[in-house]
């Protein structure tokens, strides 16, 4: 069967001003009501991405992919699954990504030895030097020593620990993505999960210094793309990890998907713009819509965090949560909306009712009647009533 585009035009978007109260930077919620998109019966409603574009107003490290958590024994205060923080920022190298992840260690344990003037010193020469380096060919896996001392007599202090756990959950987010270590689903169902670990950490070799030895070759994101969906009803599908959060079920069915298309994160922007007027579309189940909603979301189906620091996963300052209705997150973007009519088959039938003629056609001399899609070709609805005298 075929089909006929029979009605076409553009929406332009733009989320920076002019938004009505229940809609921000990053969700809009768009009234149709003085103009709604409809269609007839044999047709549907096509929505197809044209271009989308917005400054990257987030860090590539943000808290959907900033924490890991330890737990430890044999000190001053110890700790079970204790959440730890990267600062949130676009890190300019995998050596600058490994340094903040030792400094957040080291920085914690020394808080909790309790020994005074004691310092954590990252090692940065011998085999056990931090990896990877500044410069030069890597495996970029993250690995660093952490040796103890007085700041004071620069003489080694013991950390007593008798254990030291460092564990990345998928509920937290995708900090094992980023660092190279694996994850944790804390709702396996696995009653062993608390002694489950996502890194090597070695703390016995040596009484004053600690180990770290992650798994895989660390990432300066998590995230490749940013995905724009809607709340329509469409025929669209997808895998289960689009609307999967910070969980990890380990199932891969396909579901109704909500997601209208898909933009590349670059360095400053995230940009698309059709090359094929088709790559991103979809078909609506609806004959009419008089309200959408379009909002930007990553890979899992989360928020796209605010550009703010904190050393918490939530933002304290309360005015740093307004960057997506006073701050600079926005997006412009253009939507294609086309009315599809299905052509052929049972589908390709009139619309009104048949022309009666009122006399032999070889005595008439009304022209043929035409069809379009079902409205007479007649210039005058009279005109099929003439007789000849």
């Amino acid at each position: 069967m075929g089909t006929e585009v029979v009605n076409s035009y553009n929406i332009f978007l733009d989320t920076e001003r002019n938004i009505n109260a229940t809609s921000d930077g990053n969700d809009l919620m768009l009234s149709l009501n003085q103009t709604p998109i409809t269609c007839s019966s044999n047709q549907y409603i096509r929505l197809t991405l044209q271009s989308f574009s917005m400054y990257k107003s987030f860090t590539n490290v943000n808290t959907n992919c900033n924490v890991f958590r330890i737990t430890t024994t044999g000190i001053a205060t110890t700790r079970t699954d204790y959440e730890l923080f990267l600062p949130t920022l676009d890190y300019e190298n995998l050596n600058t990504l490994a340094i903040s992840f030792a400094k957040t260690l080291g920085t914690q344990l020394v808080t909790d030895i309790g020994i005074p003037n004691t310092v954590a010193t990252i090692v940065t020469s011998g085999t056990q030097a931090l990896t990877p380096p500044s410069s030069g060919d890597t495996d970029g896996i993250i690995t660093f020593t952490l040796d103890f001392t007085n700041s004071v007599t620069t003489n080694p202090v013991a950390h007593g620990l008798t254990n030291l756990q460092i564990r990345t959950l998928v509920e937290d987010g995708d900090a094992f993505e980023v660092l190279g270590t694996n994850r944790i689903r804390k709702d396996d169902g696995s009653a062993g999960w608390p002694g489950k670990r996502s890194a090597i950490v070695d703390w016995t070799s040596s009484t004053t210094a600690v180990s770290v030895k992650c798994l895989y070759n660390a990432q300066l994101s998590s995230q490749q793309n940013m995905y724009l969906r809607t709340d329509v009803n469409n025929t669209n599908i997808q895998t289960e990890s689009f609307v999967a959060g910070s969980t990890d079920n380990g199932t891969s069915t396909l579901s109704s998907s909500n997601i209208l298309g898909r933009m590349i994160i670059d360095n400053q922007f995230v940009n698309f713009t059709t090359a094929s007027q088709m790559e991103y579309f979809v078909a609506l189940t609806t004959k009419q819509i008089t309200h959408m909603r379009l909002y930007i979301t990553d890979s899992h189906n989360r928020t796209v965090p605010p550009n703010v620091q904190s050393t918490k996963n939530v933002i304290d300052d309360s005015l740093a949560n307004s960057q997506t209705t006073l701050g600079n997150r926005s997006w412009e973007g253009v939507i294609k909306v086309d009315i599809v009519q299905y052509m052929g088959g049972q589908n390709n039938v009139l619309q009104s009712a048949p022309v009666q003629h009122t006399v032999p056609a070889r005595f008439g001399t009304e022209p043929l009647n035409k069809l379009n899609y079902g409205e007479s070709g007649y210039p005058d609805v009279n005109f099929s009533r003439m007789t000849l005298r």
